[in-house]
């Protein structure tokens, strides 16, 4: 069974971001364990094209979950014996997502104000597969509720294998700052293994997070975007060796251009351009220049275009 990776470092499942070419960069830099982004078990048992796409993933992305969304148990177990039969190491309930359009739906954090049916759903998933079943959750709909203490234990004691905690209220979204007092209460009450997941924007954050929280490891998000590097740091400083040694601005377009080399060669040209744009935007970040870098590239009219305008910017960056 598969659980919490040994270097504690886990990539977060994070909507139009975790493709394949993400997964891969990622572990490439350093995560243990990625996760698809999320998807719909109701699409997924559908036949549903779109959703069935979201499942490719290639062996050196692993081990890798699949994150699931539903209210409805029949669906979560059907899809989760789909991702099984698929090859994935672990399926993944999601508890916690904020996002209209989810919890309309009565899935995501939705489910955290009927814990019974968050419980069920993720029982159910667990009876369908002989595979690991993971949890990813928020602290609760809103404050000063504290429903992630009453269902951690319940999640723990039917058999997950580790549960991740975002300690932020669906009400609060990724406004303010994460309270990690909720991380290391989550880890007092449970039986099983809790990863810690907000606001880890360095190595020292996580290591700071490991050691008041006593959590089992870390997930990273939004961090990570345009800076696969972050997986190199956090799993260094999680080993002892804290350095604040950054990439040069010739690196960082240099992986960028790679990466999207991948985007291309796994979606082709037409779409691989199209997403690249939001990655060229991540990238380049902070880099003198960079709202230049990113009008060029909006209206380059193909990849031969955007490695010009990125090639150029590089060569300008080894000549100071």
């Amino acid at each position: 069974m598969t659980s919490v990776p040994e270097n504690k470092v886990l990539a977060a499942p994070l909507a139009g971001v975790s493709d394949s070419v993400y997964r891969r960069w990622a572990r490439r830099f350093g995560a243990g364990m990625v996760f698809t982004e999320m998807v719909s078990a109701e699409g997924l048992r559908r036949g549903d094209r779109k959703t069935e796409s979201m499942l490719s993933f290639e062996d050196e992305e692993r081990p890798i979950g699949v994150q699931l969304f539903d209210d409805s148990p029949d669906a979560i177990a059907d899809a989760a014996q789909i991702a099984q039969d698929r090859g994935f190491d672990i399926i993944d309930i999601n508890l916690g997502c904020p996002a209209r359009k989810v919890v309309r739906k009565g899935a995501g954090a939705r489910l955290l104000r009927n814990p019974e049916r968050a419980a069920r759903l993720v029982e159910t998933a667990i009876e369908a597969v002989n595979i690991s079943v993971s949890v990813k959750m928020r602290s609760g709909w809103d404050e000063p509720e504290e429903i992630y203490l009453e269902l951690i234990p319940i999640l723990a004691d039917i058999g997950v294998d580790f549960i991740t905690l975002h300690p932020r209220t669906r009400e609060s979204m990724f406004r303010g700052k994460s309270d990690w007092n909720k991380i290391r209460l989550a880890v007092k009450v449970s039986k099983v293994p809790v990863v810690g997941n907000g606001d880890i924007r360095t190595g020292r954050d996580a290591k700071r997070m490991l050691d008041e929280t006593g959590c089992s490891g870390v997930m990273i998000g939004r961090a990570s975007l345009g800076y696969p590097w972050i997986f190199r740091e956090v799993s260094n400083a999680i080993s002892g060796r804290i350095t604040d040694n950054r990439p040069s601005e010739e690196e960082r377009l240099r992986v960028c251009e790679d990466y999207i080399r991948e985007l291309i060669d796994f979606y082709g040209e037409r779409k691989g351009i199209f997403l690249a744009r939001k990655h060229i935007i991540w990238f380049t970040k902070g880099l003198p220049g960079a709202k230049i870098i990113r009008e060029r590239v909006f209206n380059a009219r193909n990849s031969s275009e955007v490695f010009g305008i990125l090639d150029q910017r590089k060569a300008e960056s080894v000549a100071g």
